[in-house]
């Protein structure tokens, strides 16, 4: 287990040869001189005037910094002071068993005051095979969720990701309501302890972001920390669990009548991200929980005839391994449902304002991918299509190009804010 933790520059340390930051004008640091303030209101989730969102967006895509073998927890403060936590504490625990596809980094970020904590886990790492098989490892193990002591299985991959770093996890965050600091070399207290807590996470990172969402909220020990936690933000998420699960989760609610997993764990997905389909059918139902919010590019009548196009070459595809498997009827009633969810979207497309919509019920949910067809072959064929001008706006139905954390930091980003660089997006 790698132990690090590195303290973030002040604003006047991140801009040298210029006047003091922080109240100037657009192209001076903070980019949210507010930020702990907005994060520390108790206000309904998640933060109408999306400062949260963005920020958290942009802590879960620098969590990649680093390499596979070596996160850099110096970035991420760094970053996440520009954003508006000067001088902020970082500590990342860091756990890696190739043999059993852990590969788990687990970010702690605390403002100077020490009142509001970021937990914010580390994504799948594009070129480690590892973290990518962490994905795929589809092999169900077993959270015990106390609702009237049922248990539920949850995916392999991401269960054993969190439990890697839970327990130290845990010890910081009882120091943090302490008013400790996060910072192990750092003694005595400050003020009166951690106020809000936040847990992030891009891809892998939000599952994992996720499933600690429903520790806190299930095991009776962390009852304290758990009263803190504000909001669970995920961006890319893949499912973490079958149906059920996610119906126990949907109930749940904690000691005070609060649904913190129905309320307050928010999940973005960037229009056609391949990420949230998965795991596929063919592994076994899977289903999300939480409130969705889906981000639609401007596409056309042409665009969306398109789609259902190659929803119908993957039906092709798939449709002989459903007849042997024997799956046809549940098939069936699955593609009817993407196929609804594809049909709603060519409907709106032409008088469809690009962005951000909640997903409510009846309307349907972000579907689970129907067969291995579109991960092995059309997500893969969307994203080389992206890197060409002939092909770039073919609306494959799934991309991994749609999956980068960049596209979640600038589709959540307030119209005129600075980039965490201080450039005007």
């Amino acid at each position: 287990m790698r132990d690090q933790h590195a303290k973030a520059p002040s604003f006047t340390d991140l801009r040298p040869y210029k006047e003091a930051t922080g109240t100037g004008p657009a192209g001076a640091f903070p980019v949210y001189p507010d930020l702990v303030e907005r994060l520390l209101a108790n206000t309904s989730q998640p933060d109408p005037e999306g400062v949260v969102p963005h920020a958290l967006a942009t802590c879960a895509a620098y969590a990649y910094a680093g390499s596979p073998q070596a996160a850099d927890p110096e970035t991420l403060a760094m970053i996440m002071a520009r954003v508006g936590l000067e001088e902020n504490r970082c500590r990342v625990f860091e756990q890696r068993v190739d043999a059993l596809y852990i590969t788990s980094a687990a970010y702690l970020l605390q403002d100077k005051d020490r009142r509001v904590v970021i937990l914010c886990y580390r994504g799948t790492q594009p070129e480690d095979i590892i973290s990518i098989l962490t994905d795929a490892d589809v092999r169900p193990e077993t959270l015990r969720v106390d609702l009237d002591g049922e248990r539920y299985d949850v995916h392999a991959g991401f269960y054993r990701n969190m439990r890697a770093s839970r327990y130290l996890v845990m010890q910081a965050l009882e120091r943090a309501m302490r008013g400790e600091s996060v910072d192990p070399d750092e003694q005595g207290t400050v003020g009166e302890g951690m106020e809000a807590l936040y847990i992030t996470g891009h891809s892998l990172g939000g599952a994992m972001a996720a499933l600690m969402g429903v520790v806190l909220m299930h095991e009776p020990r962390y009852a304290a920390v758990a009263e803190k936690l504000r909001a669970v933000y995920t961006f890319g998420q893949p499912m973490l669990g079958g149906p059920d699960f996610a119906a126990a989760c949907h109930r749940a609610c904690d000691h005070r009548g609060v649904h913190v997993l129905r309320d307050r764990l928010i999940r973005y997905i960037y229009d056609r991200d391949v990420v949230p389909a998965l795991p596929p059918r063919p592994v076994g139902p899977y289903a999300p929980f939480g409130r969705e919010f889906h981000y639609r590019r401007q596409q056309g009548v042409v665009d969306g005839a398109l789609t259902l196009v190659a929803d119908a070459m993957i039906e092709a595809l798939s449709l002989p391994g459903d007849l042997l498997g024997g799956r046809l009827r549940a098939t069936a009633r699955s593609r009817v449902k993407t196929m609804g969810w594809a049909v709603a979207g060519l409907v709106r497309g032409p008088g469809r304002q690009p962005g951000w919509v909640e997903v409510r019920d009846p309307a349907p949910h972000y579907p689970q991918m129907d067969s291995l067809a579109g991960l092995a072959v059309v997500a893969p064929l969307a994203f080389f299509a992206a890197r060409l001008a002939l092909t770039r706006n073919v609306p494959f139905t799934y991309s991994f190009e749609d999956h980068g954390p960049g596209h979640y930091v600038n589709a959540l980003a307030p119209p005129g804010v600075m980039s965490e660089f201080g450039d005007v997006l």
